[in-house]
Protein backbone atom coordinates (compact mmCIF):
# COMPACT_ATOMS: atom_id res chain seq x y z
CA UNK A 1 0.00 0.00 0.00
CA UNK A 2 1.27 3.35 -1.14
CA UNK A 3 1.44 5.90 1.60
CA UNK A 4 -0.91 9.12 1.30
CA UNK A 5 0.71 11.78 -0.87
CA UNK A 6 3.54 8.89 -2.12
CA UNK A 7 1.73 7.08 -4.93
CA UNK A 8 3.22 6.49 -7.98
CA UNK A 9 0.80 4.79 -10.20
CA UNK A 10 -2.14 2.36 -9.21
CA UNK A 11 -4.50 -0.16 -10.73
CA UNK A 12 -7.24 1.71 -9.37
CA UNK A 13 -6.47 4.42 -11.87
CA UNK A 14 -8.08 2.26 -14.64
CA UNK A 15 -11.57 0.83 -14.71
CA UNK A 16 -11.75 -3.02 -13.58
CA UNK A 17 -12.53 -4.40 -17.19
CA UNK A 18 -9.24 -3.46 -18.50
CA UNK A 19 -6.99 -4.55 -16.49
CA UNK A 20 -4.64 -7.79 -17.52
CA UNK A 21 -4.25 -9.47 -13.77
CA UNK A 22 -0.85 -9.86 -14.20
CA UNK A 23 1.54 -10.79 -11.60
CA UNK A 24 1.48 -8.31 -8.01
CA UNK A 25 5.39 -8.68 -8.45
CA UNK A 26 5.64 -7.59 -12.30
CA UNK A 27 3.64 -4.53 -10.95
CA UNK A 28 5.61 -3.86 -7.78
CA UNK A 29 8.90 -3.96 -10.73
CA UNK A 30 7.31 -1.41 -12.83
CA UNK A 31 6.17 0.94 -9.32
CA UNK A 32 9.88 0.88 -8.20
CA UNK A 33 11.07 1.70 -11.38
CA UNK A 34 8.92 4.87 -11.93
CA UNK A 35 9.84 5.82 -8.14
CA UNK A 36 13.47 5.58 -9.28
CA UNK A 37 13.08 7.73 -12.00
CA UNK A 38 11.09 10.34 -9.91
CA UNK A 39 8.01 9.50 -12.50
CA UNK A 40 4.15 9.21 -11.69
CA UNK A 41 0.66 9.02 -13.09
CA UNK A 42 -1.30 11.08 -12.93
CA UNK A 43 -5.23 10.85 -13.50
CA UNK A 44 -7.36 8.46 -14.22
CA UNK A 45 -9.56 6.69 -17.08
CA UNK A 46 -13.32 7.00 -16.09
CA UNK A 47 -15.40 4.00 -15.74
CA UNK A 48 -17.84 3.25 -18.63
CA UNK A 49 -20.85 1.84 -19.18
CA UNK A 50 -20.82 -1.48 -21.66
CA UNK A 51 -18.07 -2.96 -23.81
CA UNK A 52 -16.37 0.13 -25.15
CA UNK A 53 -13.51 0.53 -27.24
CA UNK A 54 -11.19 3.42 -26.43
CA UNK A 55 -7.94 4.84 -28.28
CA UNK A 56 -5.44 5.66 -25.96
CA UNK A 57 -3.50 8.30 -28.08
CA UNK A 58 -0.57 9.90 -26.13
CA UNK A 59 2.35 12.20 -26.98
CA UNK A 60 4.38 14.21 -27.91
CA UNK A 61 6.40 11.22 -28.68
CA UNK A 62 9.63 12.09 -29.36
CA UNK A 63 12.08 9.63 -27.58
CA UNK A 64 12.34 6.23 -27.03
CA UNK A 65 12.30 6.77 -23.13
CA UNK A 66 8.71 7.48 -24.22
CA UNK A 67 8.20 3.61 -24.98
CA UNK A 68 10.38 3.33 -21.21
CA UNK A 69 7.84 4.99 -19.01
CA UNK A 70 5.32 3.50 -21.21
CA UNK A 71 5.72 0.37 -20.84
CA UNK A 72 6.32 1.12 -16.98
CA UNK A 73 3.36 2.79 -16.55
CA UNK A 74 1.27 0.04 -18.13
CA UNK A 75 2.60 -2.85 -15.94
CA UNK A 76 1.60 -0.44 -13.11
CA UNK A 77 -1.33 0.20 -14.13
CA UNK A 78 -1.90 -3.40 -15.00
CA UNK A 79 -3.71 -2.31 -17.94
CA UNK A 80 -4.50 -4.34 -21.03
CA UNK A 81 -3.50 -2.54 -23.89
CA UNK A 82 -3.02 -3.40 -27.16
CA UNK A 83 -0.73 -1.28 -29.77
CA UNK A 84 1.40 -1.71 -32.28
CA UNK A 85 4.52 -1.81 -33.77
CA UNK A 86 7.02 -2.60 -36.84
CA UNK A 87 7.26 -6.40 -37.03
CA UNK A 88 10.93 -6.62 -37.24
CA UNK A 89 11.01 -5.87 -33.84
CA UNK A 90 9.09 -9.13 -32.96
CA UNK A 91 12.08 -11.07 -34.60
CA UNK A 92 13.98 -10.24 -31.98
CA UNK A 93 14.34 -13.34 -29.12
CA UNK A 94 13.52 -11.54 -26.06
CA UNK A 95 12.86 -8.36 -27.15
CA UNK A 96 10.21 -9.75 -29.66
CA UNK A 97 8.54 -11.95 -26.54
CA UNK A 98 8.68 -8.88 -24.16
CA UNK A 99 6.56 -6.71 -26.94
CA UNK A 100 3.82 -9.54 -27.20
CA UNK A 101 3.55 -9.90 -23.50
CA UNK A 102 2.66 -6.20 -23.49
CA UNK A 103 -0.06 -6.73 -26.23
CA UNK A 104 1.87 -6.07 -28.71
CA UNK A 105 0.48 -6.24 -32.28
CA UNK A 106 3.50 -6.78 -35.38
CA UNK A 107 2.85 -4.85 -38.28
CA UNK A 108 4.29 -5.10 -42.19
CA UNK A 109 3.45 -1.74 -43.73
CA UNK A 110 4.88 -3.63 -46.94
CA UNK A 111 2.35 -5.87 -47.53
CA UNK A 112 -1.02 -4.60 -49.10
CA UNK A 113 -3.54 -4.13 -46.60
CA UNK A 114 -1.70 -4.60 -43.51
CA UNK A 115 -1.27 -0.76 -42.72
CA UNK A 116 -1.23 0.07 -39.09
CA UNK A 117 -4.75 1.67 -39.48
CA UNK A 118 -6.61 -1.30 -41.20
CA UNK A 119 -4.78 -3.82 -38.82
CA UNK A 120 -6.44 -1.86 -35.76
CA UNK A 121 -9.71 -1.70 -37.15
CA UNK A 122 -9.74 -5.63 -38.02
CA UNK A 123 -8.30 -6.34 -34.35
CA UNK A 124 -10.51 -4.14 -32.53
CA UNK A 125 -13.54 -5.38 -34.36
CA UNK A 126 -13.18 -8.79 -32.93
CA UNK A 127 -12.61 -7.30 -29.36
CA UNK A 128 -15.47 -6.65 -27.06
CA UNK A 129 -13.94 -3.42 -25.38
CA UNK A 130 -10.68 -3.11 -25.13
CA UNK A 131 -7.66 -0.02 -24.91
CA UNK A 132 -6.09 0.46 -28.11
CA UNK A 133 -2.43 3.04 -27.17
CA UNK A 134 -1.06 4.97 -30.28
CA UNK A 135 1.15 7.88 -31.48
CA UNK A 136 -0.61 10.06 -33.40
CA UNK A 137 2.83 11.48 -34.85
CA UNK A 138 3.21 7.45 -36.18
CA UNK A 139 7.19 8.81 -35.68
CA UNK A 140 9.62 10.05 -32.98
CA UNK A 141 10.91 12.42 -35.68
CA UNK A 142 10.12 15.90 -36.09
CA UNK A 143 6.52 15.83 -38.34
CA UNK A 144 4.48 18.78 -39.46
CA UNK A 145 0.75 17.47 -38.87
CA UNK A 146 -0.07 14.48 -37.50
CA UNK A 147 -1.52 11.37 -39.02
CA UNK A 148 -5.48 10.92 -38.94
CA UNK A 149 -4.97 7.02 -38.53
CA UNK A 150 -6.63 7.17 -35.10
CA UNK A 151 -9.61 9.40 -36.10
CA UNK A 152 -10.46 6.41 -38.94
CA UNK A 153 -9.73 3.51 -36.16
CA UNK A 154 -12.56 5.48 -34.06
CA UNK A 155 -15.17 6.18 -36.77
CA UNK A 156 -14.71 2.59 -37.90
CA UNK A 157 -14.97 0.38 -34.26
CA UNK A 158 -17.36 3.54 -33.00
CA UNK A 159 -14.84 4.03 -30.49
CA UNK A 160 -13.87 7.11 -27.91
CA UNK A 161 -10.71 8.80 -28.16
CA UNK A 162 -9.20 9.47 -24.80
CA UNK A 163 -6.13 11.74 -24.41
CA UNK A 164 -2.65 10.81 -22.73
CA UNK A 165 1.01 12.77 -22.47
CA UNK A 166 4.35 12.18 -21.76
CA UNK A 167 5.51 15.42 -19.55
CA UNK A 168 9.45 14.74 -18.97
CA UNK A 169 9.02 18.85 -17.56
CA UNK A 170 6.69 17.32 -14.48
CA UNK A 171 8.04 13.36 -14.93
CA UNK A 172 4.59 12.18 -15.77
CA UNK A 173 2.19 9.91 -17.32
CA UNK A 174 -1.58 11.84 -17.49
CA UNK A 175 -4.58 10.04 -18.45
CA UNK A 176 -6.51 13.16 -19.11
CA UNK A 177 -10.00 13.38 -20.40
CA UNK A 178 -11.86 12.36 -23.40
CA UNK A 179 -11.69 14.10 -26.79
CA UNK A 180 -14.86 14.15 -29.43
CA UNK A 181 -13.44 14.66 -32.80
CA UNK A 182 -15.91 17.55 -34.68
CA UNK A 183 -15.89 16.02 -38.10
CA UNK A 184 -13.22 17.93 -39.63
CA UNK A 185 -9.99 15.86 -39.66
CA UNK A 186 -7.86 18.97 -40.65
CA UNK A 187 -9.26 20.63 -37.33
CA UNK A 188 -9.22 17.81 -35.14
CA UNK A 189 -5.64 17.30 -35.89
CA UNK A 190 -5.15 20.94 -35.81
CA UNK A 191 -6.41 20.78 -32.24
CA UNK A 192 -4.58 17.72 -30.85
CA UNK A 193 -1.13 18.77 -31.73
CA UNK A 194 -2.24 22.17 -30.05
CA UNK A 195 -3.17 20.19 -27.00
CA UNK A 196 0.19 18.48 -26.78
CA UNK A 197 2.03 21.72 -27.19
CA UNK A 198 1.27 22.13 -23.40
CA UNK A 199 3.83 19.26 -22.20
CA UNK A 200 7.31 19.25 -22.40
CA UNK A 201 8.91 16.56 -24.52
CA UNK A 202 12.12 14.44 -24.01
CA UNK A 203 13.24 16.05 -27.33
CA UNK A 204 11.40 19.50 -28.02
CA UNK A 205 12.96 19.99 -31.04
CA UNK A 206 11.54 16.87 -32.50
CA UNK A 207 7.77 17.58 -32.20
Amino acid sequence: MERKGSKIVSRRQIPHKYRASRPKIVQWIARWFLRLFGWKVDGFIPPLEGKENLIIIAGPHTSNWDGVFGFAAILGLDAKITFFGKHSLFTKPILGKFLKYMGGIPVDKTKPGSGLTDVAIQNMKKLNGSLIAMSPEGTRAKTEKLKSGFLRIAKAVEGQIFLGAFDFGNKRILLDKFYKPSGDNEEDLLWVRNYFLQFQAKRPENY
